[in-house]
């Protein structure tokens, strides 16, 4: 009996989660109606820099930018577990809050091209640009643009081959 409990308490708060989830995500207008944004992915920033095109999928994904940046993903992306896409960062100058002043933050642009699969735990740094029909190996750090169809992995990662 209370096994069927739990079970049942558990399919509730799945479900309020899911639909919140839903709910929470219309709200972001530059993401496509026929995207899907995994439940554990967040995306921290400006809603409105935010794009993603239509059939794309995040599993759970962490998405960063700010007020002077975007991430742009386009149509048939497959984008994996723990992948890190941040257009913002910390500069080197000034890391954190002290003494000499507030933290600085740098910022550029991330723009992924249509049909990408990023593998599982990626990290893609601010300005980066992958083409069209680009494959990223999972636990790869991206830290330089990508033309189209090629296939990369490593740290950092570099051209495998062409697609």
């Amino acid at each position: 009996m209370l096994d069927l409990l739990a079970r049942l308490i558990s399919g509730s708060v799945n479900w309020a989660q899911r639909r919140s989830h839903v709910r929470r995500l219309r709200e972001y207008s530059g993401i496509s109606p026929r995207a899907t944004i995994g439940l554990g992915s967040k995306l921290i920033g400006p809603k409105q820099h935010f794009l993603i095109g239509e059939q794309s999928y995040l599993n759970q994904a962490h998405l960063s930018c700010g007020m002077h940046s975007k991430v742009v993903i386009g149509r048939s992306c497959a984008i994996g577990y723990n992948v890190s896409i941040k257009a913002i960062t910390h500069s080197q100058d000034r890391p954190t809050n002290n003494a000499a002043g507030p933290i600085i933050h740098l910022e550029r642009d991330i723009v992924i091209g249509d049909d990408c699969w990023i593998g599982d735990n990626v990290y893609i740094r601010e300005g980066v640009t992958l083409g069209n029909n680009v494959i990223v190996g999972a636990n790869s750090v991206v830290t330089r643009s990508v033309p189209d169809n090629r296939v990369i992995a490593g740290v950092p990662a570099r051209v495998i081959r062409e697609r």
